[in-house]
């Protein structure tokens, strides 16, 4: 054999164990596990599933999906952190990032969402604060479930009321439908320990200029008289108008969609689910349900962005590259628009391009837009830090509200406990 033809066989041999990994991508690229939040939109869940399995299909990687609600995400992950059992990609709510990362526990995804903004822009800055700490982020901004006023129109008219503006005229309305007997009941704000009911007391505090920081986010407590007048405004409709029953403080994530559509009240605080639910099935009260911008108060109108979704990389996960690769896959404009145009209106881009697509040029999606560009960090008027996350899963706020409601405890008394519970988060999760 020539000396050429030596050289050729190696090079064929050397050829053919450099494809082995091409052809058999699965052995080499091995599995994954992703957690997601399971949304009340069915169809956008099953989207983003179908979106992450054909990435993880062209990498030659098997994909394991697991889901969570809103309810028993931090059972979840609180479980899988202390057993070191985290996934390889998790889908975190607003404070999850600023949690986790505190604890050593994320990887910096900054490449991934620097590959994210060359197709979708730039992230919102209301958002950028919820995965950005250092200089480095550490999670890729997915969407935000925004929190609108759902109302119905029907209802304001038939007793000759405009649809409120402030935290006062909601009370006010309220009262006026039940005087007329149209609803015993017309106020579904549940102030409990549901994201609906977490997310307007952030809203409704600093609508009061009631904040519990500074704006280097360093502890300050909530204002006596700003709280107060915050806390009086929203307790009385279970106190003394009666336009809210004790029930609602139980409510679910889900009761108050349920209420709404059942006719039962006139008012209540939601993500867009309920329009997906009633579009779906051309629900009757489909023509007479209205939404508006979350209320504003003496203060102004401070919204809340709580439901900030975010994909992180767990740091004790052994194939980050993979992991990295996959979500920003996921990210790709085209599979991005694909799962944002079937989520019925509630998955809201964080990032500008998608946000100028025709898909919100409509009434409600012009609203839903709008939410989210108002809406304030967890954390507000400071930065989101690992305290402001605490204080959040730690349920102190909604805590006080129905401490007033509930175990009838002064209101001046509930805000002197808030305060205590939020400095010794703070004393225990200094902010630098």
């Amino acid at each position: 054999m020539t000396t050429l033809a030596k050289m050729l066989g190696v090079l064929i041999a050397l050829l053919t164990i450099a494809a082995v990994p091409l052809l058999e991508p699965a052995s080499a690229a091995g599995k994954l596990s992703l957690w997601r939040l399971k949304t009340y939109i069915p169809p956008a869940d099953k989207i983003l599933d179908a979106n992450a399995q054909e990435c993880a299909k062209k990498a030659g990687i098997e994909l394991a999906i697991q889901t969570y609600t809103f309810d028993d995400m931090w059972t979840k992950f609180t479980a899988a952190i202390e057993a070191k059992t985290l996934p390889d990609i998790a889908e975190l709510d607003a404070v999850g990032p600023a949690r986790l990362a505190n604890l050593g526990r994320l990887s910096d995804v900054s490449d991934v969402v620097a590959a994210a903004t060359k197709e979708l822009g730039p992230i919102l800055s209301n958002a950028d604060g919820a995965v950005k700490f250092g200089g480095k982020y550490y999670a890729v901004p997915h969407y935000a479930i925004p929190l609108v006023l759902f109302y119905r129109s029907d209802i304001l008219t038939k007793v000759g009321a405009e649809p409120p503006d402030t935290w006062e005229d909601i009370q006010k309305v309220s009262e006026k439908v039940k005087k007329a007997g149209v609803q015993d009941f017309p106020n579904g704000f549940p102030w409990n320990r549901t994201g609906d009911g977490y997310d307007p007391a952030m809203s409704l505090l600093w609508s009061y200029g009631a904040a519990w920081v500074d704006k280097s986010g360093k502890f300050t407590g909530i204002p006596k008289a700003q709280g107060l007048e915050a806390l009086k405004v929203v307790t009385r409709a279970y106190l003394a108008d009666k336009t809210a029953a004790f029930d609602y403080l139980s409510w679910s994530g889900a009761t108050n969609n349920e209420a709404f559509m059942a006719g039962k009240i006139t008012f209540t605080p939601n993500g867009p689910s309920i329009l997906f639910q009633e579009e779906s099935t051309q629900h009757p009260l489909l023509k007479d349900t209205a939404i508006k911008v979350m209320p504003k108060g003496p203060a102004g109108r401070n919204l809340a962005l709580t439901f900030v979704m975010n994909w992180a990389v767990p740091s004790d996960g052994k194939q980050q590259k993979e992991a990295k690769a996959l979500i920003g896959c996921v990210m790709a404009r085209e599979n991005f628009v694909k799962y944002m145009t079937g989520s019925f209106r509630q998955m809201v881009p964080l990032f500008a391009k998608p946000l100028d697509d025709a898909y919100w040029n409509t009434p409600s999606g012009k609203i839903i837009v709008d939410t989210v560009k108002q809406g304030h960090p967890v954390g507000w008027p400071g930065p989101t830090t690992p305290a402001a996350a605490e204080v959040v899963s730690g349920n102190v706020l909604t805590d006080m509200i129905t401490r007033v409601i509930v175990d009838k405890v002064a209101p001046e008394a509930a805000i002197d406990e808030a305060n205590k519970r939020i400095k010794e988060i703070y004393d225990r999760l200094p902010v630098k």
